[in-house]
């Protein structure tokens, strides 16, 4: 999957959750001061993530981000480790 199309995914994301056009969301934007997220629509933003690129991600991946292109490379970053992972461990994940 492009960086892009990622960008593009996180944003529709957000804009189901903050009523806003992606448009209106840069690559860029602050999570928490200029989108306003706080600690719990952050929990929310990452249980999409999880549902979205079907990944689990640790508690502190999205609150350590602060941009729409941190959550995006995080994300970039476990699609291509879960990748190599399942391939190189063959046991059942929990």
């Amino acid at each position: 999957m492009s960086s892009s199309e990622t960008d593009l995914r996180i944003k529709q994301i957000l804009t189901r959750r903050l009523g806003v056009s992606p448009d209106e969301i840069s690559a860029d934007a602050s999570l928490v001061d200029e989108l306003g997220l706080d600690s719990v629509d952050l929990v929310e933003l990452t249980i999409a993530l999880e549902q979205q690129f079907g990944l689990t991600l640790e508690d502190d991946d999205v609150r350590e981000a602060r941009t729409i292109r941190d959550v995006a490379a995080i994300v970039e970053r476990l699609q291509s480790g879960a990748h190599s992972e399942a391939v190189s461990d063959p046991r059942p994940r929990a």
